[in-house]
């Protein structure tokens, strides 16, 4: 299966001088966030969300989120990405994914086009803890 780095997602306490930070002392210019129409609960205020795409599509590169602790109960979701970060990876086949899952008893939370238009995601711990997400373009 192939797969890429997709983008890094960040926790900030304060979105706009972590933003601000990245754009100063690294030159990245910062874009705005695409919501795309069958999103999930997504804060998309500019203190709570900030994008710092990387050209690859229009929304990989580095995410800034502010941590929100209802983050996963307000989407229906087991992990909440809001919290201590975590590395997105891109892959040509989530259902693949899912299915190894399932096989190995590891909970996953899996959503729709919810935050990326275009994309699905899957959250999962990996055994040290790190969150990660595993999503598939559509």
């Amino acid at each position: 299966m192939s797969w890429s780095i997709h983008h890094v997602n960040l926790e900030a306490r304060d979105v706009q001088a972590t933003a601000r930070f990245y754009a100063a002392m690294l030159g990245m210019a910062q874009k705005d966030w695409v919501f795309p129409a069958s999103r999930g609960y997504l804060p998309g205020s500019p203190d709570k969300l900030a994008l710092f795409a990387d050209g690859r599509d229009s929304h990989s590169g580095l995410h800034l989120i502010a941590p929100d602790a209802e983050f996963a109960e307000k989407n229906g979701m087991t992990h909440n990405p809001s919290l201590g970060g975590h590395v997105a990876f891109q892959v040509d086949d989530l259902d693949a994914v899912v299915a190894r899952l399932k096989g190995a008893g590891i909970r996953y939370s899996l959503t729709g086009e919810f935050a990326i238009p275009g994309m699905r995601h899957l959250y999962v711990e990996d055994p040290s803890g790190n969150l990660i997400e595993v999503n598939e373009a559509i």
